[in-house]
């Protein structure tokens, strides 16, 4: 199921409505009161919703709503495209933050690295790539996010997974780490582009407990793995799930269900929802958008 983006905001209540569809088929009798059967015990309702998004959620909501061109890393929930060393794909191993079935990294007992790579062969030079994974300790609790560039030169950043907390960089313009839920971590770096002649690639390698990215591995241990991204740097960067082609699996130009975070009574809850026509969008007084659109809900 298509979901909303965690990076975009949970609907406003001032301009928050809610209305029921009649579950029942009324006939108007010559003589008496109206006949009336129920014809569903579903649940479906017509919800006026309200937004209010900085100018980045406006960009990343306006892909998602149109499944736009994203990323140039593919899919963000499978490593199918992936290469190895000393690691394989786990296929649908775990489950995302989000509760999408994904794929992990298991290393090898070899003796040496342990990774996944993907080529990044849109990566433009002498430009700034951002690369972004969402990462969980799976038996190794120390990774490393690593982009190389065209003249071959690896930027990387590892991290702590088990505490939570960046360890060593190199070649870097930024990074950042955000938690996430089901024990995940978002990771992201941005890096330079040089030019040359070798081919970009990002790469997830596991690290042993000394944080070294060449040891003897274990067959059982690795990596949970989701969220994978990688954009040239615009400013708006936001994460969103994309399918084989790079592009947002959203709300397909309204006619896709997804789970969506509706007020239904008994606070927000992640209900199926499918945007009944165009969404309208006026900017705010502080630099930002308030955003309308009327969805029919149904299961809620």
């Amino acid at each position: 199921m298509r979901r909303w983006p965690d990076v975009l905001p949970t609907p406003s209540m001032p301009g928050f409505g809610l209305s029921p569809v009649d579950p029942a088929l009324r006939t108007d009798m010559e003589i008496g009161a109206q006949r009336v059967r129920r014809i569903t015990f579903a649940r479906n309702d017509l919800v006026d919703m309200a937004w209010v998004m900085t100018d980045a959620e406006f960009a990343a909501f306006r892909a998602w709503w149109n499944d736009e061109a994203w990323s140039i890393a593919g899919d963000s929930e499978s490593l199918a495209g992936w290469t190895w060393l000393n690691a394989t794909r786990g296929i649908g191993t775990g489950l995302s933050p989000d509760s999408a079935i994904v794929d992990g990294l298991f290393e090898t007992a070899a003796n040496g690295l342990h990774h996944g790579e993907l080529a990044l062969p849109l990566a433009e030079a002498s430009k700034t790539v951002l690369c972004r994974a969402t990462l969980k300790a799976a038996g190794r609790n120390w990774a490393r996010l690593s982009f190389f560039d065209r003249a071959g030169v690896q930027c990387f950043t590892d991290v702590d997974l088990a505490n939570g907390v960046l360890g060593l960089q190199s070649g870097l313009v930024s990074r950042t780490l955000e938690s996430r839920d089901n024990g995940y971590l978002r990771l992201t770096l941005t890096a330079p582009v040089a030019s040359g002649g070798s081919a970009p690639a990002m790469r997830i390698s596991a690290l042993s407990a000394s944080n070294n990215p060449s040891y003897a591995g274990n067959a059982a241990w690795g990596l949970g793995v989701s969220e994978v991204g990688a954009r040239m740097v615009t400013g708006y960067d936001l994460h969103l799930r994309t399918g084989n082609d790079g592009k947002v699996t959203g709300a397909a130009g309204t006619t896709a269900w997804v789970q969506m975070p509706i007020a239904v009574g008994g606070g927000f809850k992640f209900v199926e929802g499918r945007f009944k026509g165009v969404f309208k969008a006026s900017a705010g007084p502080a630099l930002n958008w308030d955003v309308t659109a009327q969805m029919e809900v149904r299961s809620a």
